[in-house]
């Protein structure tokens, strides 16, 4: 019966001819059930005991590297599924407006929750290294500004064909230019809010190269998924996206020999080399085969993971909330920082996982069923942060 069911489905309530991927949304979110699970064993986890330079922990860590890439392609096929063009071509100005007012949102949550003051009127007082620590690029500040590219590469291309041809060369350009990106000192002469979006030097964790070319990688697949019917979708999500991703990694592989013999500046193969970005990304269109195959299984949850997928923000919230708390109040991932045995981190991130869930599903059930409750719970977060800021 399972087999039967088809891997994509016309979205009910757009009536415009758009398709969801259930593989996208279930890849999704199996990502964001492993970045719980490693936020949560990171934070908690004595490093003697969880030393990601030994078997199996290298390995562990390797997957994890895998999870944020897995976001930002997913997000960046999805951009493609959902966006509305004019009769010109062009993304329409409304689609261009929400998409623009979306990433303003992601960043500033993106700020607030390292917010490094605990009123605004403390922040003239604060010292460089403080500010320094505030303006380290993390995955939410990373997206924003990715997403206000692909907007401005959207609403200057007139047909997804050629978004995914601009994606395509965007993505390259930028995993080639990243170890050359980091051979620079940005700091010196420019801004720390924008020198950090450039490197890792200061702290960031996902500067614009190489992570900004995931979401491009996403784009160009989306447009390259849009091309074809359903039934080729289908086709391809179950057999060919693996076949393609191992002749990604064997490319990879070249590239690798290639750079090798060329005067590249100093720089760490996992987190800078190009050849190293076309291996996560070999290795995901593997993955989305893998997750293709599993939704045929379990294809009777399709309408949970597409949920808990379009919730990905939110949960991502929910979960560093509950784990490290907010830049006014600590949580159990600070108060006891890498000071707990394997066992204990492992059960506690089983009960950050349920909990975080649980309280996006309740979240949304309250707003559904309960009067005017999506304006109440908006008007009240509004209010506790501007009290937090200004008391």
């Amino acid at each position: 019966m399972a087999e039967s069911l088809p891997l994509t489905r016309l979205t009910a309530s757009s009536g415009n001819g758009n398709s969801r991927l259930f593989v996208l949304d279930l890849a999704r979110c199996v990502a964001m059930i492993m970045m719980i699970q490693g936020h949560t064993l990171d934070a908690l986890a004595d490093p003697q005991l969880l030393d990601i330079h030994a078997f199996p922990w290298n390995i562990w860590n390797f997957i994890r590297g895998l999870t944020a890439p897995v976001f930002l392609i997913v997000s960046g096929a999805v951009h493609v599924f959902a966006m509305k063009r004019d009769s010109d071509g062009r993304m329409n100005e409304a689609t261009m407006m929400k998409r623009i007012r979306w990433a303003l949102l992601i960043m500033s949550v993106g700020y607030l929750l390292v917010f490094p003051a605990n009123r605004i009127f403390d922040l003239p007082y604060l010292n460089y290294e403080s500010w320094k620590q505030f303006f380290q690029t993390n995955i939410l500040q990373l997206t924003g500004v990715a997403l206000l590219l692909v907007v401005w590469a959207s609403r200057s291309t007139k047909s997804v064909k050629s978004l995914g041809i601009v994606s395509g060369i965007v993505t390259l350009a930028i995993f080639g230019l990243t170890p050359f990106m980091h051979a620079v000192n940005w700091s010196e002469f420019m801004p720390e809010p924008i020198s950090s979006f450039l490197s890792y030097q200061h702290g960031s964790l996902f500067p614009i190269f190489p992570f900004a070319g995931f979401l491009f990688a996403g784009v160009s697949f989306g447009a390259y998924l849009k091309s074809m019917t359903t039934e080729e979708r289908d086709e391809f999500l179950l057999r060919k996206s693996a076949f393609y991703g191992v002749i990604v990694l064997a490319l990879a592989g070249v590239t690798a020999l290639i750079l090798s013999q060329l005067p590249l500046p100093a720089h760490d193969f996992m987190m800078s080399n190009p050849a190293f970005m076309l291996i996560r990304i070999g290795l995901i269109l593997i993955v989305f085969t893998l997750m293709a195959r599993l939704h045929r299984r379990i294809s009777a949850f399709r309408e949970i993971y597409s949920f808990f997928s379009k919730k990905s923000f939110h949960v991502y919230i929910v979960h560093l909330l509950i784990l490290f708390g907010t830049p006014w109040f600590s949580s159990f991932g600070r108060i006891y920082a890498k000071s707990q045995d394997i066992t204990t981190s492992f059960l506690t991130a089983i009960c950050v996982i349920t909990v975080t869930l649980a309280t996006i599903y309740l979240s949304d059930y309250i707003q559904r069923n309960v009067y005017r409750a999506s304006v109440i719970m908006r008007f009240s977060f509004g209010t506790m942060l501007v009290y937090a800021l200004l008391r």
